[in-house]
């Protein structure tokens, strides 16, 4: 027969794999916002843009000028979360990783379980911070 504490110990592990195989209701990792800011010249093309991950695909959007776009999802549980955009603006173009581990430590915590990430798209490139504000805290990325 079993004893008590051999019932405790092995319904903890169910309810623990419970809660890790839910991962994906956040419940134990992350919830991240990605934020992507058209700060292109007035009267200028809109900004088209394609985001993806590995999970995930976007699909094709238009962003005006002084509007965004924003991206939520749950960090993976063991790390690797990544999710990259090709980003359009006249004849310019170019790819590049969003959000990837390295992005992740340089994002801001917004509350306990969620962290944000902004990127700024300008004229001459692609600035990024871990808040929406101050603007003179956004650090130049990338270039067209």
């Amino acid at each position: 027969m079993i004893n008590f504490n051999t019932k405790i110990l092995f319904l903890s592990i169910i309810f623990l794999l419970d809660l890790v195989l839910a991962k994906s209701n956040g419940w134990i990792t992350n919830s991240v916002e990605v934020h992507i800011i058209n700060a292109l010249p007035p009267n200028s093309k809109p900004l088209a843009l394609h985001c993806k991950s590995g999970d995930d695909d976007l699909g094709n959007k238009t962003i005006p000028m002084h509007d965004e776009f924003d991206i939520y999802f749950n960090e993976k549980l063991f790390g690797g979360t990544l999710f990259f955009c090709h980003f359009w603006w006249n004849s310019k173009t170019i790819v590049f990783d969003v959000y990837n581990n390295h992005v992740s430590k340089n994002c801001g915590v917004k509350d306990i379980v969620t962290d944000e990430c902004y990127w700024r798209v300008q004229e001459d490139g692609f600035y990024f911070n871990g808040h929406r504000d101050p603007i003179d805290r956004y650090v130049k990325k990338y270039d067209w």
